[in-house]
């Protein structure tokens, strides 16, 4: 007589484990998703990661490149003005010595003025500077 109770209570407890079996394959689904998805996402930040590397380094030799060019640029341009204003010197004078002596001055004196502005301008350039200007409020 018990054993059509005993029945459906094997079939409810059957049908609740079957339940929660199915419940625990979509929660084990979901998760395996969900990692893979993460998984997805770190390859694919990686992978970013790396092209903005490659495309920073290609950026800076550019900019190597092109500062090392300006300097060369420069450089030759200060020959000519130095040749130009020695010639024109040495018309003037007439000894190739004081020309030389001259354009020595001259270049020193220049080069000791850009220094000092170097230096000068340097004190502004830095951290400690940056927080000093930051707590007096400019």
């Amino acid at each position: 007589m018990s054993i059509p109770k005993q029945e459906h209570t094997v079939k409810e407890h059957h049908e609740e484990r079957m339940e929660q079996s199915a419940s625990f394959k979509k929660t084990y689904d979901s998760i395996e998703a969900l990692f893979g998805s993460k998984i997805a996402r770190l390859i694919a930040s990686k992978n970013l990661v790396v092209a903005e590397a490659k495309l920073s380094l290609s950026a800076i030799l550019l900019s190597f490149a092109i500062s090392l060019t300006l300097v060369v640029i420069a450089a030759v341009i200060w020959i000519l003005l130095n040749i130009g204003l020695g010639l024109v010197v040495y018309k003037f004078i007439d000894s190739i010595s004081l020309s030389i002596i001259l354009l020595l001055v001259v270049n020193t004196s220049l080069g000791l003025w850009l220094f000092k502005q170097l230096k000068s301008i340097w004190k502004l350039v830095g951290f400690h500077s940056t927080v000093a200007q930051i707590v007096e409020g400019n």
